[in-house]
């Protein structure tokens, strides 16, 4: 018998690596404390406490090969089954990138004992992989928050004072998109949380199209009238600070608020509804894609 399953997981292969390899990973998933140094050759040991049963898991890394391919073989003291090289499975992960957005996990494990023992596994790698996927996923949204921040921040300094608040014609000056993104995001707890809704819809259904919809310059929409900023002068200083604010806000969200769960405040052409996942990558794209529009000032 071979167990196969393959996930999508909106983040680089790179920051999957990183989640498979931590020890906070096995901790959540499996309750177990890991123990490996992950080299080819080396042993790698699972521990902890099941049900007041203490156990141990063991084996030794047969291939690694960083970010794309890794292979050990596995034991578990809950098969009472002797501690013989015959009574070991295999178990390899594989991660390979989609595309700019995402990449694919599979787990394969082959060498199960019996129909049981291949059930329980099906059951904790179910578990396993949506961990693998939520820990991977908050830690890719944080980073590109950031960096999106820290960018937005460093265009902002390098924008003459003058031309800040400078009048244009028909467009936004540099003021009013800042303007803009402070108006359109603030206060995005409360907006997340304070209409619940359940959907069957998976969670991230519209993350692709979100994001490639914002980061195509040829798609031009309107922003709704409580959006559009006043034409006044706004103080860079104040905005700077908003702006930090704001990103404190933001991770503060990607790292407390269940991504799975839906907002039913107010929905989005063309998305729809979306759940605090699909919002969050929304609001850091959306910013993204006006950062990208203020480099024209600096």
């Amino acid at each position: 018998m071979k167990f196969s399953e393959s996930i999508k997981i909106y983040a680089s292969k790179e920051k999957v690596w990183k989640t498979l390899l931590s020890k906070e990973f096995y901790q959540i998933s499996w309750g177990s404390a890991l123990s490996t140094t992950w080299q080819t050759g080396s042993p790698i040991q699972f521990t902890g406490n099941w049900e007041d049963i203490e156990y141990v898991d063991k084996g030794v890394i047969k291939e690694h090969i960083e970010n794309s391919f890794l292979k050990f073989t596995y034991w578990s003291s809950f098969w009472e089954a002797e501690d013989i090289p015959e009574e070991y499975c295999d178990i390899s992960y594989m991660v390979k990138q989609l595309d700019e957005h995402s990449c694919e996990f599979t787990i394969n494990q082959v060498g199960f004992r019996d129909q049981v023992h291949y059930d329980d596994t099906v059951e904790l790698w179910k578990n396993t992989n949506q961990t693998l996927k939520y820990l991977s996923e908050k830690d890719e949204l944080t980073s590109i928050s950031n960096t999106v921040f820290n960018e937005l921040a460093s265009i902002i300094t390098a924008i003459p004072t003058e031309k800040y608040n400078v009048k244009t014609s028909g467009n936004w000056n540099p003021a009013q998109i800042v303007e803009h993104i402070i108006m359109g995001n603030t206060g995005m707890k409360q907006f997340l949380t304070e209409v619940p809704y359940t959907s069957d819809i998976p969670f991230d259904y519209n993350v692709h199209a979100i994001r490639d919809f914002m980061l195509n310059n040829d798609i031009k929409y309107q922003a709704p009238d409580f959006l559009i900023p006043a034409t006044k002068q706004y103080n860079i200083n104040e905005h700077r600070e908003l702006l930090l604010n704001l990103q404190a806000e933001i991770n503060d969200c990607i790292a407390t608020l269940n991504f799975e769960d839906k907002c039913g405040t107010t929905d989005m052409p063309p998305f729809g509804f979306m759940s605090i996942y699909e919002w969050l990558n929304f609001a850091v794209f959306h910013i993204l894609r006006h950062k990208e529009q203020l480099k024209s000032y600096s």
